[in-house]
């Protein structure tokens, strides 16, 4: 019996230390496979001109499991069911096991290819399509290893944001990727016919942008809230010169109120202070905490506002930061190190109990579920 084919990538960046897989990142894992499929169809068509079609159910039969995640940073392993290719297309199967071997091989090409000339290689839009949710998550220091793979260099290949770009934009002038912040409500509106609404927001990095919402939304939560903070987590198009064109998709955006604003800025003047420490600052120990540190704080505020005012936020000794507060009975510390990975514990108040999680990415919706139950749901 033939051994399922097995893809592994591994996640390489803070966030993904001790093999987590923040669930943010998941999408990627079907961009990928939509890439790989795009390729495959391609190298049907060309190996079969006489063909007006692709055969029914040629995409289904290209499916993927996620088998595992295995140690070394966070390595998902995706294996192909050829069970599925057996029962949809069994004429073809063997065929299509060595479409996607070849598929794999263009994709590592493709890649490992990124900083260097275009070359005569164009990217589809079905390629093009796949790329924009491949790695959109990823941030500026992170990247994404295809282990057992050599590029031209002699190194194992990767995707990073770089490449991302440099990909996505040969031969086009725009690419997608994530955008989450804080930014100052301008405006709103609902079409005449009151089935579309937007809002305009003051960004600090592209400065207003247009994101639609539903009327009822509009009407509800932004009617007369011009000025308010307002909270959002968005895709966005951004041109080859990293200028702003337009919201793709929307996953969050609310309005924070003035008292929530007023404790964010006293968070942000604290950790700012702290930056400026210099080493030795605890009687001869102490680093000064890091701007990876910094940023993930940021990240914790920015994920959840409304806990601002509960947050007493100190330096450590290694250079990381500390957020200590109190809540539902319960003490909290949050630490965040040098790396700029958190961890959460907790003592009750009244009683015996304690607890701690895992080292956590601020940045991830899995971190988000874990503050929400960590100070929610131990009583």
């Amino acid at each position: 019996m033939t051994e399922p084919r097995s893809f592994l990538l591994r996640y390489v960046g803070a966030r993904f230390e001790g093999h987590r897989l923040p669930l943010d990142v998941l999408p990627d894992l079907s961009a990928f496979r939509d890439l790989l499929v795009s390729y495959v169809k391609a190298q049907w068509r060309a190996a079969h001109t006489q063909r007006e079609r692709l055969p029914k159910g040629f995409e289904r039969s290209i499916a993927f499991d996620l088998v595992g995640i295995k140690d070394g940073s966070a390595v998902p392993q995706l294996e192909w069911d050829r069970d599925t290719a057996q029962h949809l297309l069994p004429d073809f199967k063997d065929e299509l096991e060595e479409l996607v071997e070849i598929a794999y091989a263009k994709i590592l090409d493709l890649i490992d290819g990124a900083n260097g000339p275009a070359g005569t290689t164009e990217l589809t839009s079905e390629n093009v399509r796949a790329l924009n949710r491949f790695g959109s998550s990823l941030l500026s220091d992170e990247r994404i290893e295809f282990p057992n793979s050599r590029g031209a260099d002699g190194n194992v290949v990767y995707l990073d944001t770089y490449r991302r770009k440099r990909l996505i934009t040969r031969g086009r002038d725009s690419y997608q990727t994530r955008f989450e912040d804080i930014g100052r409500l301008l405006g709103s509106a609902v079409d005449p016919l009151g089935t579309a609404g937007t809002i305009s927001i003051n960004t600090s990095d592209y400065g207003t942008i247009s994101v639609p919402v539903p009327p009822e939304r509009v009407r509800d939560d932004f009617d007369g809230s011009i000025e308010a903070d307002v909270q959002f987590r968005l895709m966005i198009e951004l041109g080859s010169d990293d200028t702003f064109r337009r919201v793709v998709e929307v996953y969050d955006v609310d309005v924070i109120d003035a008292k929530v604003v007023a404790d964010l800025a006293a968070c942000r003047e604290r950790i700012t202070s702290l930056l400026s420490l210099s080493d030795g600052w605890h009687s001869g120990s102490g680093k000064t905490p890091t701007h990876a540190a910094a940023a993930t704080a940021s990240r914790l505020l920015a994920r959840r506002p409304g806990m601002a005012g509960n947050y007493s936020i100190f330096p450590t000794d290694l250079g990381g930061l500390l957020f200590e507060f109190s809540r539902h009975g319960w003490d909290y510390s949050i630490e965040i190190s040098p790396a700029g990975m958190v961890e959460i514990y907790g003592t009750e108040t009244a009683g015996d109990k304690e607890m701690e999680t895992d080292p956590l990415d601020a940045s991830s919706d899995e971190f988000a579920r874990q503050f929400d139950l960590v100070t929610g749901g131990h009583v």
